[in-house]
């Protein structure tokens, strides 16, 4: 016998709710696992116990300290500049013709001696106008000859039949022997003249140097005045630098100094790197200029370097090189000195007190080097500066100090603890 039909499925009332309860329970078990954890986990949470709160003060921060030691020494000064010969020049002839042959030292970076025949130019010219005033010269030294017998010969007549009257100047032929030597002496200097003219077609060095530059070579034609080349001396280069008036003072050179035997300038130690090497040489401030620059409002000096290339020095300090000068001041004092490290900013440096507290001091230093700082004033020897890195310093706040060579070699234990 059959249960109880629906009227629109046809089916049994009684399987339609068993569905129903069996799609509800699918959509809610997952839910309820969900929130099922999550209370448990509030749970845990709530029954948790609680980490006891403490009242920590702030701890002293460590520092690496390094002693200020007394220090007697030399400053000095630093500056730049750029190599430049003493004396150059710009080798001209002087007279015209066309370039027969050329040195081969007349070439850019050539070396030559003084005197030495760097351009000869066609001197056939030259040679025919020397013999032609050597002819002259012959002329008019026969003139002065005839002249010379003709006034004795007029002297003779008029003693014997002047009547021991006095002669004049004409009757002796004194002007005509006057103007015979006048011919003379002007044939002579033409004759002076054209030796020099030949002499000038060679071109020759006027000092021991090197060739900047050649300007002309064979065949070409020159006149006087036209440039053949630029030659510079080796003998002593010279290096322009500009000095403030800190400067002058520590070298206690005046404005327009010249060097002299009674005062020598200051040493220079000039440095440069030249083929990938440091190459060094040595010098002297011998003057400073009259003048300050309106612009920089700087005065420039310049330092010698005699002999520069030598080779003794490694490398030549050849023109248009740039170079450092260290220039020594005039004489040495004695100096409060630290670590470079220890200055800050500047113009700071952070003192730690016998109570281990920092004392921030504004101080002038006479000089900072790559590894050291030098005051006159502000700090004194035996006091601890900080020289490590302190990112908010405060007046008075609490310090652990650490030697600076005690943290090093922490730092290398830690360093070697690592590796292990």
């Amino acid at each position: 016998m059959s249960g109880p039909m629906d009227n629109e499925t046809g089916e049994p009332k009684s399987g339609g709710a068993m569905a129903f309860i069996r799609r509800s329970a699918m959509v809610l078990a997952p839910i309820g696992v969900v929130v099922g954890v999550v209370m448990v986990m509030g749970v845990l949470d709530a029954t948790k116990p609680k980490p006891e709160k403490k009242d920590e003060a702030p701890g002293a921060v460590a520092v690496q300290v390094a002693p200020v030691e007394t220090r007697t020494t030399r400053l000095s000064i630093t500056v730049q500049g750029e190599a430049t010969p003493k004396t150059q020049a710009a080798l001209a002839a002087q007279v015209s013709g066309r370039i027969v042959s050329v040195d081969p030292a007349f070439a850019a970076g050539g070396a030559f001696r003084k005197g030495q025949t760097l351009v000869r130019i066609d001197d056939a010219d030259y040679r025919l106008a020397v013999i032609r005033a050597r002819s002259q010269v012959a002329q008019a030294r026969e003139g002065v000859a005839r002249e010379e017998a003709e006034s004795e010969l007029a002297r003779r007549d008029w003693e014997a039949l002047g009547q021991g009257q006095k002669a004049s100047a004409l009757a002796l032929r004194e002007p005509q022997l006057a103007q015979a030597k006048a011919a003379l002496d002007a044939a002579q200097a033409q004759l002076r003249s054209a030796e020099l003219d030949l002499e000038r077609t060679n071109v020759r060095a006027p000092f021991d140097g090197r060739v900047r530059s050649k300007k002309l070579n064979v065949g070409d034609f020159v006149g006087p005045g036209a440039i053949v080349g630029e030659v510079f001396a080796t003998d002593v280069m010279e290096v322009r630098v500009p000095l403030a008036d800190s400067d002058l003072a520590l070298l206690q050179t005046p404005v327009g100094f010249n060097a002299s035997t009674q005062r020598r300038g200051a040493d220079a130690h000039l440095n440069a790197p030249v083929g990938g090497q440091d190459r060094r040489w040595e010098g002297r401030l011998v003057r400073t200029e009259a003048a300050i620059d309106p612009q920089t409002r700087l005065v420039y000096g310049t330092v010698e370097v005699r002999d520069p290339f030598s080779s003794r020095n490694g490398a030549p300090l050849a023109p248009g090189l740039f170079v450092t000068a260290h220039i020594d001041g005039a004489r040495s004092e004695t100096f409060a000195a630290a670590p470079r490290s220890a200055l800050k900013r500047n113009e700071f440096i952070y003192v730690v007190t016998a109570q281990n507290t920092i004392d921030i001091r504004t101080v002038h230093a006479a000089q900072t080097t790559g590894d050291e700082v030098f005051f006159r004033t502000g700090v004194r020897a035996g006091e601890r500066v900080v020289v490590s890195h302190l990112p908010t310093p405060r007046q008075g706040m609490k310090v652990t100090p650490i030697a600076r060579a005690a943290a090093s070699a922490e730092t290398a234990d830690e360093l070697r603890q690592r590796s292990e």
